[in-house]
């Protein structure tokens, strides 16, 4: 019988892993907080499955010998050296079809949150200040042009129901050739610099890659002349935090409304950010919900039993390693 181990994970109970899994593999959970751990604990892993353990790097993969597949617990890949399973023949999945709505609908609450000014407004009346001064200016979302950086499944769905407030949107996608209509809309294609210069509201939704970190920095920043209300649903590395900080300070930006910031542990990381009250903070739980938590679980296991298998994965990160 196959294991598949667990690096680390948040989950209830791991009822969907095995109940996927049972019969062909054991399923093996671990809590791991360093790649060191893994390796000592996990060194007969056939497939591993990885939420948060960041480091799933050469070291790791040739301390597993029959490692077959990695399977990243969400959307995103940054904590897997994709590189490195590629050349020892590993495969690389992650599971990009679930929570699209919960994200965009989490994007689009903080959009609306910042444009406006609700939980602003909130802590002021809190304090027993009830007067207009603080909420002035408020822009008005209808003809507001917005920027969405990224335009895969989720930067779709964000566009799809920001079109319904009357925004006029544009993307910044290096791997979307034109403008695309979607259901009768049509999304126009800017560079970054275009959408940094004219976006009233920007916000982020691309994956995380070695070229794009700090998507958003210090040159970024300085086009912006329309002050516009930066909201991150995507990983924290792609805004520079020193930059919006400064940008903030100087109200180069009118609000931020961030589920994700560079930085760990988050709460340290968050202090900066903390003491301007024009920005939201959630705890990176744009993807959560009862039932995107267990479409994770399901998704991710049924990749690795696919490899396990002998079957074609359904989302492969590195089509490559199959040449």
């Amino acid at each position: 019988m196959y294991k598949v181990y667990i690096s680390d994970y948040v989950f209830a109970d791991l009822e969907p892993e095995k109940e996927v899994l049972g019969g062909i593999a054991e399923v093996v959970p671990l809590q791991c907080k360093t790649p060191d751990e893994l390796i000592a604990r996990a060194g007969d892993a056939d497939a591993l499955l990885n939420t948060y353990l960041d480091g799933i790097d050469g070291k790791v993969m040739d301390a597993m010998k029959n490692l077959k597949v990695i399977v990243r617990y969400g959307i995103g890949v940054n904590t897997i050296d994709v590189d490195a399973a590629t050349a020892r023949g590993i495969k690389v999945a992650n599971v990009p079809d679930y929570c699209i709505d919960e994200v965009s609908d989490h994007a689009l609450a903080l959009t609306l949150d910042c444009v406006r000014k609700t939980t602003l407004s909130t802590n002021r009346i809190r304090k027993g200040e009830y007067t207009l001064s603080y909420v002035n200016p408020i822009k008005p979302l209808r003809g507001a042009y917005a920027g969405i950086l990224g335009f895969g499944r989720i930067g779709k769905a964000i566009a799809g129901k920001l079109s319904g407030f009357g925004c006029d949107i544009h993307f910044f996608d290096p791997f979307i050739p034109g403008d695309l209509e979607i259901n009768g809309i049509n999304f126009k294609k800017a560079s970054l610099e275009e959408i940094c210069s004219n976006a009233e509201i920007i916000i982020v939704q691309a994956p995380l890659t070695k070229e794009n970190i700090h998507l958003l920095g210090k040159k970024q920043f300085e086009l912006m002349t329309k002050k516009p209300v930066i909201v991150n649903t995507a990983r924290g590395e792609l805004v520079d935090t020193e930059a919006l900080t400064d940008a903030l300070e100087k109200g180069v930006v009118s609000a931020a409304g961030l589920d994700v910031w560079e930085g760990n542990p988050p709460l340290d990381a968050a202090e900066k950010l903390k003491k301007f009250e024009n920005v939201i903070l959630t705890p990176h739980s744009a993807w959560v919900s009862g039932n995107s938590l267990r479409q994770l679980q399901y998704f991710a296991a049924q990749e690795a039993k696919r490899v396990l298998s002998g079957k074609p994965l359904k989302h492969i990160v590195n089509p490559e390693v199959l040449k």
